[in-house]
């Protein structure tokens, strides 16, 4: 087997033959070896310290065993559940990463990893002790991710993400507070608004329930966006100001296949009353291009 290497945060990070490998594949293939790897210390007995020195600790973070606060991540037994979030994990990881680009999506998930250690320390330091481990917060927080990109996707029943997230969010917190775990509700709920809020700054602006609150307070001005969003990722743009900025012809074709490949993604709903329009116009121009060749 060859593994050759390619540039670009769009691209896969190497391939293996004709395997493309990204990051996203490592990301489970690590969690997949580290359940073998639990696995085999429980059946073995020799899961005592190993394991105890890997899980998050309040205490022991307060004295200096700092490396806690990544290693829980991978803490876990097997189950069938297991099997279950590592599927949904590379689906909607592997969406986020095309989106954000490999290199923003590993700051995301760094930051979710250490985002809930961070809060539980708090917990430590005002004098209730806190134990953590598994990454389930981390992993769900990555599909609020996705559902930050494309809200309106079409789920089992015709259920749009934006629904099926606010239920699984609302269920899982619900079964943290009856095993009375309710710092572990805390960590589920801010991981998932940093994911949403950081995709939103990423450029991902679709409203998550077909809705947008802004704030109108006197000199407070909205900043100007960072990003641009573009097929498979986003990338720098300079900003130009209003009066300067000029309109770039679009392509018919290209607006209708950017369309109907969302119509194909989340329903012909999703398409707001300006897309509609967009999708009518750039049949007619087609319609009319291909008139004109035809004479």
């Amino acid at each position: 087997m060859s593994a050759v290497f390619r540039p670009g945060e769009n691209e896969p990070l190497f391939c293996i033959g004709e395997f493309p490998v990204r990051l996203i594949t490592l990301l489970v293939a690590l969690h997949s070896t580290a359940m073998v790897t639990v696995s085999l210390l429980l059946a073995t007995g020799q899961h005592a310290g190993w394991l105890d020195a890997l899980t998050y600790s309040s205490t022991e973070v307060a004295r200096g065993q700092i490396w806690r606060m990544v290693t829980y991540a991978f803490v876990t037994g097997p189950s069938i559940w297991f099997l279950l979030e590592m599927l949904m994990l590379y689906y909607f990881g592997r969406e986020v990463e095309n989106g954000l680009g490999w290199r923003r999506f590993a700051l995301l998930y760094t930051g979710l990893i250490l985002l809930g250690p961070l809060l539980l320390q708090a917990f430590g330091y005002a004098g209730i002790p806190q134990t953590f481990s598994g990454a389930q917060e981390v992993n769900f927080a990555v599909f609020a991710a996705f559902v930050a990109m494309h809200p309106g996707a079409q789920f089992f029943f015709g259920l749009a993400a934006r629904w099926v997230f606010v239920g699984l969010l609302a269920i899982s917190s619900l079964q943290r507070l009856a095993d009375h775990q309710p710092a572990q509700v805390l960590v589920l709920i801010a991981s998932s608004i940093m994911a949403v809020f950081l995709m939103r700054r990423a450029g991902f602006e679709e409203p998550m329930f077909g809705y947008s609150f802004r704030w109108s307070l006197p000199g407070l001005r909205r900043p100007h966006p960072r990003f641009s969003v573009i097929h498979g990722g986003i990338s720098r743009t300079s900003v130009q100001s209003p009066s300067i900025r000029k309109e770039v012809p679009v392509d018919p074709e290209q607006e209708m296949d950017r369309l109907l490949d969302k119509i194909g993604r989340e329903g012909i709903g999703s398409l707001s009353t300006e897309e509609r329009a967009s999708l009518e116009q750039a049949r007619q121009a087609i319609l009319l291009r291909s008139g004109g060749s035809s004479n």
